[in-house]
């Protein structure tokens, strides 16, 4: 999901990444508009990568309450973010948590 994440940002928004790299990066990035737009959409990225991970590590270790209580709060917020943008990814981030959810049901106590 990360790795999407960043493929569909960088395509998404190419010219507001280049317009961010011809202002010189550092301080180029508004409050709003555009290249902020681009900005916030691309900054979630490394950090799904880190979620991504660590569930996985969890899973692996058998940690039934870490798995089950970031799944949960994954999909309460998913539901939510899809809620406010139906047309979006988050629907994706909605099946990741329930899975979650299930794998965690199936976990030996």
């Amino acid at each position: 999901m990360a790795l999407a994440h960043t493929a569909v940002g960088a395509v998404l928004f190419r010219d507001e990444l280049q317009a961010i790299g011809r202002d010189g990066v550092a301080g180029a990035v508004p409050y709003r508009g555009p290249q902020a737009t681009a900005f916030w959409f691309l900054v979630p990225s490394p950090l799904l990568w880190i979620l991504g991970r660590l569930l996985s590590a969890a899973e692996q270790a058998g940690d039934q309450e870490a798995l089950r209580s970031a799944s949960r709060l994954g999909l309460a917020s998913a539901l939510l973010a899809a809620l406010c943008l139906p047309i979006s990814g988050f629907w994706a981030w909605v099946a990741i948590s329930l899975r979650g959810l299930r794998d965690a049901r199936r976990m030996p106590s």
